[in-house]
């Protein structure tokens, strides 16, 4: 006679499919870090949107935004509109006129719906659980002295599964978004981001990294990358590790553990993830698949309550970012307000002055430590289609100045502009290489030691 299996209580179902939520997570992005490392290109086609609900137009947050990012860009999912069965069975009621369905052979996608649950234990052991209110109320008659035991809460999670529009047949067609980013654009909003966030970014020559006793990120010259991409992947995956600062979310609390550094990691792999796909930007040079196979080995069965926590840290910071590109301040607390940001962003672009960076890349650079790297430029149809999209003089003269073919249909159209343009950028140089001596030579006076030697000539880039 075969045996009834023992029913499962709450608790053990809530610890199941948390685990099997977090594993999933780990895998994925083991998945596509491989993947990432393989193709050394962006892990999407183009600029991952949020998911949200179409029914009700709201995003969906914390862990389960993580989850559906990553499902988006390992399956190639194009579209970020995600829904339940029962919310599509409800809206193929109230549009009768479409014939809608999740196509056969596909599978969703789980998420976790948190619960608070409340309860006391009595004498005898055995919990007695209560709503919201009730437990609100045996607090209050605590106080005032009643003998009661104390109620206490924790957070169970149940699973609910949502499909993307892609899964479904006859599904209205999603609205044409509004326009991406080109690559000046965003490199632009993130030099504007970090500096509005007070994370202090300085130059140097050794790898990039965050000094949480400076509390700066220390990132490569901008030439020796080979492209804007590699460079704002690095910076942002450096930016991430600031906000973990005592003075933001303070996530570095001493002493430092394997397991606290390996899930610090983590979160930072997250959003390297996360941004790229917002972005376009392509996974950073020293992200190792090998290491996020370590961590899930390691801790992602035995302590999913942290995983779970690294993943929701990781997207906080991504709706951060929306928010800001948004021209909203952040909900983040430490994030500053919008009076304050036009003025951390001069400081920004005074330490990057300091170190004779004036530019930063744009398209193809040349890369210090590579022949074939410094022979590449932009393509002329790619240099001409910039420059016909936007009205910005200064940006169509950077565009003609990158590329020697388009330089040179330039030259044939009016060689005297060019020939001015070539000369007020030649006094431009020289401007500000005075300017800068002058202040290298005042800094020196007032804070450095007569036998120090001075600072070394700063770097141009042309």
């Amino acid at each position: 006679m075969s045996q009834t299996p023992e029913k499962k209580n709450r608790f053990q179902v809530s610890r199941e499919v948390q685990e099997e939520f977090v594993n999933s997570v780990a895998e994925t992005m083991l998945k596509l870090a491989e993947k990432a490392g393989e193709a050394q290109k962006p892990l999407t086609a183009a600029p991952m949107e949020m998911p949200y609900l179409p029914t009700t137009g709201r995003e969906y947050g914390g862990a389960n935004m993580v989850r559906l990012m990553l499902t988006s860009m390992d399956e190639g999912y194009q579209d970020n509109r995600w829904i339940t069965f029962k919310q599509l069975d409800q809206f193929q009621k109230d549009n009768p006129d479409l014939k809608m369905g999740v196509k056969k052979g596909e599978h969703g996608v789980k998420l976790l719906r948190p619960e608070e649950i409340f309860f006391t234990v009595n004498e005898d052991g055995k919990w007695k659980f209560h709503s919201q209110e009730e437990a609100r109320e045996i607090e209050a008659q605590r106080k005032q002295g009643a003998d009661l035991p104390p109620t206490q809460h924790k957070t169970l999670f149940y699973p609910f599964t949502v499909f993307n529009a892609e899964q479904i047949y006859g599904f209205p067609a999603k609205e044409q978004p509004s326009p991406a980013m080109n690559e000046p654009q965003r490199n632009d909003f993130v030099e504007r981001f970090i500096a509005s966030s007070g994370v202090a970014v300085d130059h140097h020559n050794g790898p990039a990294s965050y000094s949480h006793v400076e509390n700066l990120v220390k990132m490569p010259f901008p030439d020796s990358f080979a492209n804007s991409d590699d460079y704002y992947a690095v910076k942002l995956r450096e930016f991430y590790s600031a906000t973990g600062h005592s003075s933001r979310e303070n996530r570095q609390r001493e002493p430092q553990t394997l397991k606290s550094q390996a899930f610090e990691e983590m979160r930072a792999e997250m959003f390297s993830m996360l941004a790229g796909a917002k972005l376009n930007l392509s996974m950073p040079e020293n992200s190792a698949s090998a290491q996020i196979a370590n961590w899930s080995q390691k801790f992602s069965g035995g302590d999913v309550n942290e995983v779970f926590r690294a993943a929701a840290d990781a997207a906080k910071m991504v709706t951060t970012m929306r928010q800001f590109e948004a021209g909203e301040t952040p909900k983040t607390w430490w994030f500053p307000k919008t009076e304050e940001w036009r003025g951390l962003e001069d400081k920004q672009l005074d330490r990057y002055a300091a170190k004779g960076v004036f530019s930063l890349p744009v398209g193809k650079t040349a890369a210090k430590n590579d022949p074939a790297q410094r022979s590449e430029r932009p393509a002329l149809v790619d240099s001409v289609a910039a420059f016909n999209e936007t009205d910005d003089p200064i940006t169509k003269a950077r565009l003609m100045l990158q590329n020697p073919d388009f330089l040179d249909m330039a030259l044939k159209q009016d060689p005297n502009a060019v020939r001015d343009l070539a000369s007020l950028c030649d006094t431009l140089s020289q401007t500000l290489h005075m300017e800068l001596d002058e202040k290298s030579r005042t800094e020196s006076a007032a804070h450095r030691a007569p036998e120090q030697q001075t600072a070394p000539a700063p770097r141009m880039r042309a």
